[in-house]
């Protein structure tokens, strides 16, 4: 599905408490700079041929970017080639500790994922007013079957920086593989095995 700033809103908002964006967002009345991280996921996600599931295009109540199973080798040179201008561009919308942020977080996360090829749950937003009422594990569920019915099936890794997701992930069959931390912030990898 294609997405729209409808979906970023809602990322923005849901993302809005996350200790991740409260760390690095200095001027939290700024949501547009939340916005312009997003969009960039959102971005990245695309040229690196990702999933983005939504249930709508006006008034979606989630929205989740996945990263597939890949091999950077496999990505078009013209592929590799937007992406790099792209993060070219984010030097000029972002402050530079975000960034360097940003590049520690990346650097953590490949440490940290399976060494197999694996699904990557880059983000999973709720709108506010939806919370609480089974989306968040319904969408990880749609998650979970699609690593499932691949040939072959994939572990799925996520990395959360809320200790009480923790427990959530781990209902749903998720390990606590490593925590770590970056700047003072903890950060818990996790992975659900391939089934």
């Amino acid at each position: 599905m294609n997405i729209n700033e409808t979906h970023i809103s809602l990322l923005s908002q849901a993302f809005k408490d996350d200790p991740m964006f409260v760390y690095f967002i200095a001027d939290k009345n700024d949501k547009e700079q939340t916005k312009k991280l997003i969009r960039f996921i959102v971005k990245q996600n695309r040229l690196l041929d990702g999933l983005i599931l939504t249930d709508h295009t006006t008034k979606p109540s989630y929205v989740a970017i996945v990263d597939r199973p890949r091999n950077l080798r496999n990505v078009s040179i013209m592929a590799k080639v937007r992406l790099n201008i792209e993060m070219l561009l984010l030097i000029f919308k972002l402050p530079f500790p975000v960034l360097r942020f940003l590049t520690k977080y990346q650097k953590l996360s490949f440490s940290s994922a399976p060494n197999e090829p694996h699904y990557y749950v880059t983000m999973i937003g709720v709108d506010p007013y939806c919370q609480g009422k089974g989306i968040g594990k319904k969408v990880l569920g749609e998650i979970h079957e699609i690593a499932k019915s691949s040939q072959p099936p994939y572990p799925v890794a996520l990395d959360t920086e809320n200790q009480k997701n923790v427990s959530f992930y781990e209902r749903l069959g998720y390990e606590l593989k490593d925590t770590k931390m970056i700047d003072g912030l903890r950060i818990y990898c996790m992975t659900r095995p391939a089934e």
